[in-house]
């Protein structure tokens, strides 16, 4: 069985990525990168929602959204399975959606930071910061329970968000408040600094495009 998956930059595919990886189908895919902003936007000839990553099965069937492909993937794979079928999915999913927020949020502020200071939105920046640190708030407070015995979606999407923020550091450049300059994630959350520093050393996190020999999605360093 060979699948398509359409996509656009590193940042973007890297969850799906990880769950590909982990259910062992990784070499199932076709891979296709795509520039969501440039001439060649084939996305649209898939999905009337223009977004990546987009996965098109054999039948034709397409999928739409990351998490949606995340979680098909998954079905593929072996078990324990990154979904939890049992009482233990409705924290797991909404762990995945925390992560997946902040990962949303860095996004927004990240955009915020290229644009002239005419252009930005003051309001606007201020609920994506106050996401931010409410999300890590309670990615503190969540991973103070997490086991090493165990790795679900929901930890795919908090390593997702927490290396896409450090990576970016949407606040330190867009300085919101005078305290971000110093911002660091890390400072008064040592439980999900600790389970980080652990999770983030798995291969399949540590998975990029890159290796899998495609090429095209590398993105300008922004800092």
């Amino acid at each position: 069985m060979t699948m398509k998956l359409l996509f656009s930059g590193n940042d973007y595919i890297h969850k799906v990525l990880v769950v590909a990886s982990e259910a062992g189908v990784l070499d199932q895919l076709e891979f296709v990168v795509n520039n969501p902003v440039g001439t060649d936007e084939i996305i649209w000839n898939y999905t009337p929602l223009g977004k990546h990553p987009v996965l098109v099965l054999e039948d034709g069937l397409t999928l739409y959204s990351g998490l949606l492909v995340c979680e098909y993937l998954d079905s593929l794979g072996p078990r324990p399975r990154l979904f939890p079928p049992d009482e233990t999915r409705w924290r797991a999913l909404t762990q995945m959606v925390l992560g997946d927020g902040l990962f949303d949020a860095v996004s927004a502020l990240s955009i915020d930071a290229l644009k002239p200071q005419a252009d930005r939105v003051a309001s606007a920046m201020q609920r994506n910061r106050r996401r931010i640190f409410g999300t890590l708030d309670q990615m503190e407070r969540d991973a103070a329970l997490f086991s090493a015995r165990v790795f679900h979606i929901g930890h795919v999407c908090f390593a997702g968000g927490l290396s896409f923020l450090d990576l970016r550091r949407p606040l330190q450049k867009l300085g919101i408040d005078a305290a971000d300059a110093a911002f660091d994630w890390r400072d008064g959350r040592p439980a999900l600094q600790q389970w980080y520093d652990q999770v983030i050393e798995r291969p399949s996190l540590k998975l990029r495009p890159a290796e899998l020999g495609v090429v095209g999605t590398e993105r300008p360093n922004l800092s």
